[in-house]
């Protein structure tokens, strides 16, 4: 019964079949980031200096950070199996790839 919830929930879900993407950082993203900073620790936002700064952040975060929908991360906060099974699968990405490549040589 948990397994048919599941199914139905997922399929109800906005992010249907789209459960994980990057995270975008655009131009309004950014704008409102500098206008946060305005006045705070790190001073005028306007300085190109800062402005490359920012831009690093934002490089960074979109190579860091992705969005999930709910149902999934829900799932990986609550079976600990599913998520070192998905860290294994990363973490193997692209070996029998290159196995083959070594045998075929």
């Amino acid at each position: 019964m948990d397994e048919v919830g599941a199914v139905v929930e997922c399929r109800q879900c906005p992010w249907y079949k789209n459960c994980v993407m990057p995270m975008q950082i655009g131009t309004s993203e950014m704008g409102q980031f500098r206008s946060m900073m305005q006045g705070g620790i790190f001073g005028d936002p306007s300085n190109p200096e800062m402005e490359r700064v920012l831009e690093g952040v934002a490089a960074m975060g979109q190579n860091m950070m992705v969005q999930t929908c709910p149902v999934f991360t829900e799932r990986l906060k609550s079976d600990p199996r599913l998520a070192e099974r998905i860290k294994l699968f990363m973490q193997k990405w692209g070996q029998e790839e290159d196995e083959t490549k070594e045998r075929e040589s």
